[in-house]
């Protein structure tokens, strides 16, 4: 059995450490972190080394860590007691290098290509969000016999319809509940936007890579990651977190544990997914 989690920490220093103890109370193989800041991620190491040998944070691997403020602040970090071998962050063509982790984990039974990410959302990052998503499944757009994990915050899609399936960004939805593709959206390619979302959530699957949450639960079922309220009244419920996988690696189960966000330990569910 393997279990992995993946969180984004919504970058809250004064929860870490009831975040980590979440966290390793579930005890899982492997943890994926999203929103990890320099100055977070040290606090995270300390408290997080009484429980994991191999830890590893996408700041590490830059050339330059002074570029990691403003926009660029936050990264992820994984954590495993496998034998964990970082890979090159060349490997995807991206603005921000430090958003995609890539590493070798090596169980006893095999070594998986594991990537965590935190896509840039689309509100405060308009199309750095694209470009990001774009070289993301330029480099995972490969055929291979070994088996890889890609789990994180990909800020898509807006919504799952039983009847349309993936709605993306670039998508207005009507009040009849029909998808319709914007021609312009912020300020470009409504096509362009909505393929950068698809590609990821259905285009991998070609590849190897499918939505393990969907392996598992249907649409209708709503699942959902992240609230999004306004003056105190939730707007919507989104489905951000995921974990795609190679069809080789069983389910066991994989869902969404809502307590931590409801208790206010951030403001996405962290996603727990269990293999045979």
């Amino acid at each position: 059995m393997l279990k992995c989690f993946t969180w984004n920490l919504g970058h809250r220093l004064k929860k870490i450490p009831s975040q980590i103890k979440a966290a390793v109370d579930r005890n899982p193989n492997i943890i994926a972190f999203q929103e990890v800041t320099l100055e977070s991620s040290k606090i995270i190491k300390k408290i997080l080394s009484s429980s994991y040998k191999n830890i590893i944070d996408s700041f590490e691997l830059s050339s330059d860590q002074s570029l990691m403020n403003g926009s660029r602040r936050l990264g992820v970090m994984t954590a495993t007691n496998y034998d964990l071998k970082p890979r090159s962050q060349n490997e995807f063509e991206i603005p921000w290098q430090e958003r995609v982790l890539a590493v070798d984990i090596t169980t006893p039974q095999e070594t998986i290509e594991f990537y965590n990410t935190y896509i840039p959302p689309g509100s405060t990052n308009r199309w750095k969000k694209i470009e990001t998503l774009e070289g993301l499944y330029k480099g995972l757009a490969k055929h291979t016999e070994k088996k890889r994990i890609l789990c994180g915050d990909f800020n898509t899609p807006q919504d799952e319809l039983l009847k349309y399936g993936v709605c993306t960004f670039a998508q207005k939805i009507n009040k009849k509940g029909v998808p319709k593709l914007k021609k312009i959206f912020r300020g470009g390619s409504g096509n362009r936007w909505d393929q950068g979302e698809r590609n990821i959530l259905e285009g991998l699957r070609e590849f190897n890579l499918s939505d393990a949450y969907r392996r598992i639960h249907s649409i209708p079922k709503k699942g959902y990651s992240f609230v999004f309220e306004r003056r105190g009244k939730i707007v919507a419920k989104r489905r951000f977190d995921h974990f795609f996988l190679s069809k080789e690696l069983e389910i066991k189960s994989v869902e969404y544990l809502h307590k931590y966000r409801e208790d206010g330990l951030s403001d996405h569910s962290p996603l727990e997914l269990i293999l045979h």
